[in-house]
């Protein structure tokens, strides 16, 4: 596990309430539901419900990186791997790509984030 990863998750562990709550604003605005109602979901065993609020931060949230860190590893493969992007696919296979990068560690080619080789002449 990168440092990265671990230093999100200790900020997410004092900043919890906070990721949730912007969760709740950006992905569930037209929702009438509580913190407790993700809290559930995050440490449920449905998966159907996961996958869900996994779908709805990949789409919606401001802070994909901190919301994603709420969930445990083998989740968050899992559900990268089943993620079917169904609109706007350039633009969110992209953030997918940045964030199995930070978050799974993958080593992957991402179009326009490649470092420039200059010549020296």
């Amino acid at each position: 596990m990168s440092i990265l990863i671990i230093a999100n998750k200790i900020m997410n562990l004092i900043n919890k309430d906070k990721v949730i709550d912007d969760i709740i604003k950006d992905c569930y605005w037209d929702y009438n539901i509580d913190s407790s109602y993700i809290k559930r979901i995050l440490s449920s065993k449905d998966e159907r419900e996961k996958k869900k609020l996994f779908e709805k931060i990949i789409y919606n949230s401001k802070d994909k990186l901190s919301a994603l860190t709420l969930f445990d590893n083998q989740s968050l493969i899992k559900m990268f791997s089943d993620l079917k992007v169904t609109y706007n696919k350039k633009y969110i296979d992209r953030h997918v790509s940045v964030l199995r990068a930070i978050l799974l560690g993958e080593k992957t080619y991402i179009e326009g984030l490649e470092w420039e080789k200059k010549s020296i002449t």
